[in-house]
């Protein structure tokens, strides 16, 4: 047995996992492989055996029925996942339904890479939303896609990586990281132009990083995070950093 399949029959029901190896083994009959491939992640998110508040961060496989705080009921695990293709199948032909008649010529380009690494055309303006520090493991946290699509692990080049902790030495590297690429950024934009990062900057690093890229803060906007999933008491913001490229670089 191959740790694929054990990863993968440790947590999905065997007709769920049936069913997910199935539309996998199908995907490639269709030209539109990359959204029957979205949809089959999105699917296998749902149909783990999970509890039904925890998908963002579940440590082991729910096997048995539970009270579920979600639905403030004892649930059973999910067994199947045709519903869930279903559902998202139907969702995704109207996202791009609603899409297409938005879209434009405009040209778009997915690059997956190191962004300390990578090189960027000339924008007029910037919005990300870097990585926390020590959070989440990001790899971990969508290893059924992993698993499921075959994907690269490269989880030795994340920024801010949860394996790496939050301690002032690691602190210090995300800042650096995410300076880094930054100051990337800035050398594709135009004088004036501005970069809006959403952040969780609960240990105050966003302050330093500024000065280190050399950009002008106009504003910090905090943002309500709607929790539409998972289990968590208290409330969670954000902050929105609008930064500007000075007309003339020092």
């Amino acid at each position: 047995m191959t740790e694929e399949n054990q990863y993968l029959k440790a947590w999905f029901a065997p007709q769920a996992l049936n069913e997910l190896l199935t539309y996998r083994n199908l995907i490639a009959n269709y030209h539109y492989q990359e959204i029957l491939r979205v949809i089959l992640s999105r699917s296998a998110r749902s149909a783990r055996l999970t509890t039904h508040f925890d998908l963002d961060f579940p440590k082991q496989p729910q096997t048995e029925s539970y009270y579920c705080y979600k639905h403030s009921r004892t649930c059973a695990p999910t067994a199947n996942a045709f519903q869930f293709l279903k559902r998202y199948s139907l969702d995704s032909i109207k996202r791009i339904e609603e899409f297409a008649v938005l879209r434009t010529a405009a040209l778009v380009e997915i690059h997956h890479g190191d962004s300390r690494q990578g090189d960027f055309a000339e924008v007029d303006g910037v919005i990300t939303s870097p990585p926390y520090v020590g959070l989440i493991d990001y790899h971990e946290q969508h290893a059924y896609a992993y698993h499921l699509l075959g994907l690269e692990d490269h989880r030795d080049k994340e920024i801010g990586a949860a394996a790496n902790g939050s301690s002032q030495k690691a602190r210090r590297l995300y800042q650096e990281d995410i300076a880094s690429v930054f100051k990337r950024l800035l050398g594709k934009l135009k004088p004036g132009a501005r970069m809006i990062v959403v952040a969780s900057d609960r240990a105050n690093l966003y302050g330093e990083i500024a000065q280190m890229v050399g950009v002008e803060e106009e504003a910090t906007v905090l943002r309500h995070v709607n929790r539409r999933t998972g289990r968590r008491a208290s409330e969670f913001y954000e902050s929105v950093f609008i930064w500007r490229k000075p007309d003339k670089q020092t």
